[in-house]
């Protein structure tokens, strides 16, 4: 392994053990939304790709839906209703996307709610 592969991997093993909890999921919702937008462009070419985007964003939703209904959750009541209610809109909307009904529909409202999830833990984490 060269010296630049070993400082690399060093880098983002410490970025990892010292990235906020906050962070980890906005690095993982951004790329979840990347594969979306990336994935809907080919949807015609490769409609299994877009499908296998679409379940790795439910299950991050619904992990986040799990988390947010737990008696230990510490978030705000008002905050953790309002988030389960954006799961049960993004599991409603892509089992939609994925129905021979769906054809016509995109993924826009789930990529436009991700990346408003995106800038407000951008937005917490600046204000922390």
């Amino acid at each position: 392994m060269t010296v630049s592969a070993l400082a690399r991997n060093a880098y983002h093993q410490s970025t990892r053990t010292t990235a906020s909890p906050r962070a980890v999921e906005r690095q993982l919702l951004s790329k979840l939304t990347t594969a979306i937008v990336v994935a809907q462009k080919n949807r015609k070419d490769d409609p299994a790709a877009f499908v296998r985007a679409l379940g790795k964003n439910l299950e991050f939703w619904t992990v986040i839906a799990t988390d947010v209904a737990s008696e230990n959750n510490q978030l705000p009541v008002e905050l953790r209703s309002q988030l389960f209610y954006l799961f049960e809109f993004t599991q409603h909307y892509t089992r939609k996307l994925m129905s021979e009904d769906g054809k016509a529909l995109d993924a826009e409202p789930l990529i436009e709610i991700n990346q408003n999830i995106i800038r407000g833990l951008q937005g917490s984490e600046e204000a922390a």
